[in-house]
C-alpha cells in the first residue's frame, strides 16, 4: 500500500514536471530520475494522460515510432521501439524552425502512412493493415529531444514525454499500389553537405512491420486511430541534430522537402 502511495505520488510529480516544461519551454527532467521505480507501462500510461490533457478535446494528428533500429535502440537502453502521439498536424509546422525554442532539435527523413479509415481494434496482419492506408508520402520528423542531464536519456523518459514529438512535414501522397516504403532511399543535406542516408528497411527491417506494431501499440494505450490521420514509422538512417541553414531531403521519385533553422 505505502510502495503505492509513493509511485502514485512520482508519477503526477513526473506528469507535472513534463507539463511545466511544455508550458514554460525549459528543458524536460528525466522520469527515471525523479522515480527509479518507473516501468515501460506506467511511462505509457503518463505519456497518455499528458497528451490527452495537451490535446484537450482534439483529435491528434497522427501517431509515430521511434527507436526503430538497433543503434537507436542501444543507444538509449531500449528493448523496443517506441510510440507516441502527433500533436500537431504537419501544416502548423513553422517555416522555420528557431533553436532558441527548439533547443534539443533532430531532423529525421522518414516514411509517412495516412489512414483512409479507422482502426479500433488491434489489427493481426499486415494485410488488414493496408486496407486502412490510403497514401504514403516522404516525411521529415523534427523531433525536440531538449533534456535535463541529456547525457542521462533513456527509452523510459522518452516514452513517459510523448518520444519527444514535436513537429512533421510530410509531401505528397500517393495510392499504396504505386509505392514500396521499403524501397525507397532518402539522403538528407544541409548547407550542401550530405548529413544522412537512409533507406525504408532501416525501421524494423520492414516498413509494414514497423506501421502495424506502431497502430497496435497506440491502440493499446487506449487511442482510436481515425481517418486521415498519419502514422511516421521511424528514422531512415540517422537523427542528425539541427544546425542553423537550410536542409533538403531527397527521396529520389518520391519529392523533396526542405527545412529551414535558425538561431
Amino acid at each position: 500500500m505505502y510502495l503505492g502511495l509513493v509511485a502514485c505520488a512520482h508519477t503526477s510529480h513526473i506528469e507535472r514536471s513534463i507539463e511545466n516544461a511544455w508550458q514554460t519551454n525549459s528543458s524536460i527532467p528525466l522520469a527515471h530520475v525523479v522515480d527509479e521505480t518507473l516501468t515501460i507501462e506506467r511511462a505509457y500510461e503518463i505519456q497518455t494522460r499528458i497528451v490527452r490533457r495537451a490535446l484537450r478535446d482534439a483529435k491528434p494528428a497522427g501517431f509515430k515510432a521511434g527507436l526503430t533500429s538497433a543503434p537507436s535502440r542501444a543507444r538509449f537502453g531500449a528493448t523496443n521501439p517506441v510510440a507516441g502521439v502527433l500533436l500537431k498536424p504537419a501544416h502548423l509546422t513553422p517555416s522555420k524552425l528557431d533553436l532558441n525554442v527548439l533547443k534539443g532539435l533532430y531532423i529525421e527523413v522518414e516514411v509517412a502512412m495516412r489512414l483512409r479509415t479507422p482502426v479500433r481494434t488491434r489489427l493481426a496482419s499486415i494485410d488488414e493493415l493496408k486496407s486502412h492506408i490510403d497514401g504514403i508520402a516522404p516525411a521529415i520528423e523534427l523531433p525536440n529531444l531538449d533534456y535535463q542531464d541529456a547525457q542521462k536519456l533513456n527509452a523510459l523518459d522518452i516514452v513517459a514525454s510523448n518520444v519527444a514529438a514535436a513537429y512533421f512535414i510530410v509531401g505528397s501522397f500517393a495510392p499504396v499500389e504505386e509505392r514500396d516504403p521499403n524501397a525507397v532511399s532518402a539522403t538528407l543535406e544541409c548547407d550542401g553537405k550530405e548529413l544522412n542516408v537512409g533507406q525504408g528497411h532501416d525501421a524494423m527491417g520492414d516498413q509494414w512491420a514497423a506501421a502495424l506494431w506502431l497502430v497496435n501499440t497506440m491502440l493499446d494505450q487506449g487511442w482510436t486511430l481515425e481517418s486521415g490521420q498519419i502514422l511516421l514509422t521511424g528514422a531512415l538512417g540517422k537523427m542528425i541534430r539541427a544546425q542553423p541553414g537550410r536542409c533538403l531531403a531527397d527521396f529520389g521519385d518520391w519529392g523533396r522537402l526542405n527545412v529551414q533553422v535558425s538561431q
